[in-house]
């Protein structure tokens, strides 16, 4: 008896050939991530909660019935591979490009591919509020809290306290230089009383910070504010904690945490001191019924609660998806219009943008680093949150920064 088996296995290669030719192509998002160099710990972070959300997306059925996938490239955190990077990706049909984590890498991104081939691009974790302000161009979007308004939050909460004599220790980018220009300002305002005694800008990426302890502690500063982040401010932190020198300074000391930074501190986390996040999971833990559910689905996934930094790169595709899909089409100009005028959810919270700088009035969250004997790690106990329409920055002072 002839067997059919190969005009069978041939209709079904046919059939499978015509199915794969009728899908329609998947959606490309790009990235050029800091994911080696001083920033790479959060380069990390921001492409997990990237992936996560393309799978989520994908499950959900994708962007107007495509589905979409993530190529991305390490920069190393230096600026000119990032546009480099960002260039080729981006030019090979992006609808969405996510910035690197260094905000020197972000705003040479923006002004030098983003804004000249029109692609929709979201900040997830850069925060320098020139991104948004002084140096916007119309395709850029962010949903971070940038550095006018946690400074604010932050400036406005100390002015309270009875400090004088304030100290700030940043590294040495232009991200956190611009957080201290607008940290002075405001706190200027806040307490016209207070002064800064020193300012000390160790290396991005320093593997040394016995110079400026000691420095700091010299100063005899009433309080300590650290704008180091990630890698940098956990080699700070062990360091410090190492000589004593948030008992000398009777833990008067602030910096600006994630998860994962304060989990790899553990023992050497500065209990008792304050803390500023921007999407901490501990207190999604609390919150409401959508939060809980995405960190515990985040949980599932990659075995550990979502750091800051995830939760902001899955916030940037998340709202690049619900603006497309709102738009009816992944073309730039609508899905920018669709931005502008719809309200986004997140585990922060619903939130909308400005239209006249694509800033996202996401809340600043603040509190005090205590130990968590349910997680088994240091966390911060979030105590304020203040909304983000309250800290924006006025369209008039937007457009005075860029000279209009």
């Amino acid at each position: 008896m002839k067997s059919h088996l190969p005009v069978v296995l041939g209709g079904l290669i046919a059939a499978s050939a015509q199915a794969q030719a009728q899908a329609p192509a998947p959606l490309k998002i790009v990235g050029s991530f800091d994911l080696s160099g001083a920033a790479a710990e959060v380069g990390k972070d921001v492409l997990v909660g990237t992936q996560y959300a393309v799978e989520v997306v994908n499950r959900s059925g994708g962007v107007l019935g495509r589905q979409i996938v993530l190529e991305y490239q390490d920069n190393g955190t230096n600026p000119q591979r990032a546009i480099n990077q960002a260039n080729g990706l981006a030019q090979g049909g992006a609808v969405l490009l996510l910035t690197p984590q260094s905000s020197s890498s972000t705003l040479a991104v923006s002004k030098a591919v983003s804004a000249k081939l029109k692609v929709p691009t979201c900040a997830a974790a850069s925060a320098a509020d020139e991104i948004t302000m002084r140096d916007f161009q119309p395709y850029i979007f962010s949903v971070t809290a940038n550095n006018y308004m946690e400074s604010q939050a932050l400036a406005t909460l100390l002015g309270k306290q009875p400090y004088r004599r304030y100290a700030i220790l940043s590294a040495d980018y232009a991200g956190g230089r611009n957080y201290v220009e607008r940290f002075k300002e405001f706190l200027k305002v806040a307490n016209p009383q207070a002064s800064i005694v020193i300012e000390e800008y160790p290396k991005f990426g320093a593997m040394d910070y016995t110079a400026s302890i000691n420095k700091l502690l010299a100063a005899k500063p009433d309080y300590v504010y650290s704008i180091l982040f990630g890698a940098d401010l956990i080699t700070f932190s062990k360091q410090a904690s190492g000589v004593g020198f948030f008992k000398q300074i009777d833990n008067h000391f602030g910096a600006l945490y994630d998860e994962n930074t304060l989990k790899a501190l553990g023992e050497f986390a500065a209990i008792g001191t304050d803390g500023t996040q921007r999407a901490p999971a501990s207190y999604f833990m609390k919150g409401s019924p959508e939060a809980r559910r995405y960190v515990d689905q985040f949980k599932a996934r990659y075995g550990s609660t979502p750091s800051d930094w995830s939760t902001l790169g899955y916030d940037c595709v998340m709202t690049w998806a619900a603006a497309a899909n709102a738009a009816k089409t992944t073309d730039a100009d609508p899905v920018m219009q669709a931005l502008r005028e719809g309200t986004f959810q997140s585990p922060r919270g619903s939130f909308t943008f400005s239209a006249y700088d694509h800033q996202a009035d996401v809340p600043v969250f603040l509190g005090k680093v205590e130990y968590s004997q349910e997680r088994k790690q240091p966390i911060v106990s979030i105590h304020t949150v203040v909304p983000g329409s309250s800290v924006h920055a006025s369209e008039a002072l937007v457009r005075k920064a860029r000279g209009e």
